[in-house]
């Protein structure tokens, strides 16, 4: 191998992955697995998230249909780690989730195929708990199947009502079927009509149309035992064939087959759409030019406490000069300013009487500037914030509604997906404005924005759980629903212990900032998609917008002839 050539060794590897005999944590159920995948840093010693599957309820023997990705490369020795556990939660936080085993080992070890077979799982509290992962390498493919199944006659599995089906894709890989993904479950219905199903076309059939692929129809069991329906296979050349033709594809039980000679079929699977996308990645946008806009609204209610006395969330330790309010400023602000060209960020707070005002306000510059409520980067905001301090009073309620209302307002004058905004608002207690914040996060559900919510002290932070959906769509009082998810929400106790001194809040910045901004590229992506935006849009209005850039370039022109396979 020549000198330099390494880098020409490393590829993507797809990570297959299943359990068997897990341990049961749950009473009266079984655990609900989920795998998270880790890959050791070795600049720090520690292993850091790459990873992690979908959660499988009420099974001790998960096959996971989420493919996990590895950067493979030959030169390196790589250590993974992978842990299972039993996440109850809803949000999947492996913090508050059982372990149900882990283990640690090599990459290389992974691509030889030695756990194919199989691999005991550490720390699973049974011998008989083990862990299996086969790997293939993949390339990129920016090019995502989106199908539309219906299905006519199918048999009922259930006693009491209606069979309750969902379809498993699976795609052949030697002599074995590998399950690549899953649709919604229908409630009670025989001829059910699924919502559309996306799926990356190499994940697909690995990027042959001839490779054979099985569809499984089950009827949904909640504890896990899901009853088999039928299976039909196809290749994804013949599934397209029935794009408008309404081909029929006869769904066999071949256990009921055998038994009964008159035997037909359990229903028949039709495609009723497709179509096919194209998958931008965060990194894609941020190259053509994005633009990420940072505003800051900071709690002044009277709950923080005095900020003259070292109880209070608002006190600075002369020799400390940092409080819960600026860690979480700085954490996320430090990331965000670097995708922001001008860094002139808006700050303000709420929930206090500021100035000369003799009344309390929900939405005031910190800057005591109404006009242009913009400072110069996360020093300017800091200063602001100390500014603001030290010539206002606390007071309350706590309402939110009126900063995110300006947010909006921001975001809603740029539309064109050359620019993004985040909005952080660092609070200290529960939100007594409730229906009117949904009804202004549903609004801004539509713009081109996310709202972060860090939470700092010991207050009850239950209902912010409620705008952070991720489970469903955000509602307002008239029933009308969030377009997407918007919302992160983080107590800053999580991350970060009460009171902590200084060395130990800035040991925790990084984490903090990793959390609080980890949906933000996903957030980004499915606001473009509504909008049908893509990076060679971004890059053109950039390239206008900045005619000097095309000396300096600073972005890179996305290459849309490779959007394919």
């Amino acid at each position: 191998m020549p000198p330099g050539s390494s880098d020409n060794l490393s590829s993507r590897i797809e990570l297959t992955i299943k359990c068997s005999s897990l341990k049961n944590k749950d009473i009266g159920s079984k655990s609900d697995p989920m795998c998270i995948l880790t890959l050791k840093n070795e600049d720090i010693g520690k292993f850091e998230e790459i990873g992690r599957t979908e959660r499988v309820e009420n099974n001790l023997n998960p096959e996971f249909t989420t493919k996990l990705l590895v950067t493979y490369k030959f030169e390196t020795k790589q250590m993974l780690k992978f842990k299972i556990y039993d996440c109850d939660d809803s949000k999947n936080d492996p913090d508050k989730a059982d372990k149900l085993g882990t283990l640690t080992v090599s990459v290389a070890e992974v691509v030889q195929g030695r756990l194919r077979g199989g691999r005991p799982l550490a720390k699973s509290g049974d011998s008989n708990s083990k862990i299996y992962v086969t790997a293939r390498e993949t390339t990129d493919c920016r090019q995502n199947y989106v199908f539309s199944f219906i299905a006519l006659g199918l048999d009922n599995k259930d006693f009491l009502g209606k069979s309750d089906p969902f379809l498993v894709f699976h795609r052949k890989e030697g002599d074995d079927f590998t399950p690549v993904g899953q649709t919604e479950v229908i409630d009670n219905n025989l001829n059910p009509r699924w919502g559309a199903f996306t799926i990356n076309f190499a994940t697909f059939c690995n990027n042959d149309k001839k490779l054979p692929i099985k569809v499984v129809c089950y009827d949904f069991d909640s504890d896990g035992s899901h009853d088999l329906i039928g299976a039909c296979e196809m290749t994804t050349e013949e599934l397209l064939q029935g794009v408008g033709n309404k081909i029929e594809f006869p769904l066999i039980n071949e256990k009921k087959k055998a038994k009964k000679k008159s035997y037909k079929h359990s229903g028949v699977l039709m495609l009723e759409s497709f179509r096919i996308e194209e998958e931008w990645e965060f990194s894609h946008y941020v190259q053509s030019g994005l633009q990420m806009g940072f505003t800051v609204a900071i709690d002044f209610t009277g709950s923080n406490g005095n900020p003259a006395y070292p109880q209070s969330l608002h006190f600075f330790n002369p020799q400390q000069p940092v409080n819960q309010y600026t860690t979480a400023i700085e954490s996320v602000g430090n990331v965000v300013q670097e995708y922001d060209s001008d860094k002139m960020f808006p700050v303000y707070g709420f929930g206090g009487r500021f100035f000369t005002q003799d009344r309390t306000s929900h939405c005031f510059p910190l800057n005591n500037d109404l006009s242009n409520p913009n400072v110069m980067g996360v020093q300017g905001i800091l200063d602001a914030y100390r500014y603001a301090l030290s010539t206002s009073t606390l007071s309350g309620p706590t309402n939110f509604s009126e900063v995110i209302r300006s947010a909006t307002y921001l975001a809603s004058q740029y539309q064109s997906g050359l620019h993004y905004f985040i909005l952080l608002i660092i609070t200290d207690g529960a939100i007594t404005d409730m229906e009117q914040t949904k009804a202004e996060i549903v609004a801004a559900s539509k713009y081109p924005m996310s709202i972060i919510i860090v939470g700092v002290g010991m207050a009850d932070f239950e209902s912010m759980e409620e705008l952070d959906s991720d489970k469903k769509a955000l509602e307002d009082f008239n029933g009308t629903k969030a377009v997407r998810d918007i919302v992160q929400f983080v107590p800053l106790r999580e991350v970060i212990p009460p009171y902590s001194d200084a060395a130990a809040m800035a040991r925790s910045q990084q984490k903090l900032a990793q959390k609080v901004l980890a949906e933000i590229p996903k957030q980004v992506k499915l606001y473009m998609k509504s909008r049908g935006l893509n990076p060679v849009d971004i890059y053109n209005q950039y390239m206008q917008m900045f005619p000097q850039a095309q000396n300096a370039v600073p972005v890179e022109a996305p290459k849309s002839e490779n959007a394919g396979c």
